[in-house]
């Protein structure tokens, strides 16, 4: 009998570690969150989206996955953190969390693969809108040290091309993307053209002229700075 009652004992500390912790979700979803957003998973996946649902489920809010690969295929919840959102599987385990940055929401799986998540439909639909955080959003410019106007916390809608400010130091690069050739700098106070604007896997990137318009570059719309979010320029000269 003792030792039947070991083993039994053994065995439910085993269950207890295996069994992952349940995410409790909150009296009420986010409003701002609940909805289909489009994932870009950086791969030939097609079309896949996440529908974040309002009402719970297991202890969490609900969640569906459409049309989805790998571990997005997975997803049946989600919880709100303190700036974005886990996402939930089958086993209970979060699968990823994500983060507004510069207008997106970001977030990586557990291979270290870059999710970048966009609202499809309704008033969230300008992904380069920032985020709805409850209060007005304050994008700083380096310059001044201020916020900006909200009318220039958002990408340049056109019609383009428009001529804008830059706030502070910034790399022009070749491509869209992060890891691209730096070819060129802005200066704060200097007014240049914006041909226009991509909501990229990277963030907002526009795309401005260069040697006469003989080739191009792209500069940021947003980026972080000690913490803080900044605007590269304000949609004005």
């Amino acid at each position: 009998m003792a030792f039947k009652r070991l083993m039994l004992a053994l065995l439910t500390a085993l269950a207890m570690t295996n069994t992952p912790l349940p995410v409790r979700a909150q009296s009420a979803a986010p409003h701002h969150l609940v909805g289909t957003w489009n994932v870009d998973a950086g791969g030939p996946v097609g079309k896949c989206q996440i529908e974040l649902q309002s009402h719970t489920f297991a202890g969490r809010f609900a969640a569906r996955s459409i049309l989805c690969m790998g571990p997005l295929a997975f997803v049946n919840g989600w919880a709100p953190e303190r700036n974005g959102f886990a996402l939930i599987g089958i086993d209970g385990r979060p699968i990823a969390s994500f983060s507004p940055a510069r207008g997106i929401m970001t977030g990586r799986l557990a291979d270290g693969s870059l999710l970048v998540m966009r609202p499809a439909r309704g008033p969230r639909t300008d992904a380069m809108q920032p985020p709805d955080t409850g209060a007005n959003p304050c994008y700083l410019r380096e310059d001044t040290g201020r916020c900006v106007r909200p009318e220039d916390t958002v990408a340049p809608r056109g019609p383009h091309p428009v001529q804008v400010r830059i706030t502070g130091l910034m790399n022009i690069r070749r491509e869209r993307s992060l890891e691209s050739q730096v070819v060129g700098q802005v200066k704060a106070g200097q007014c240049i053209i914006v041909n226009a604007c991509f909501d990229t896997r990277w963030g907002v990137r526009c795309e401005i002229p260069m040697d006469g318009g003989a080739t191009r570059g792209f500069i940021l719309k947003y980026y972080e700075k000690n913490g803080r979010d900044h605007v590269g320029f304000v949609n004005r000269c």
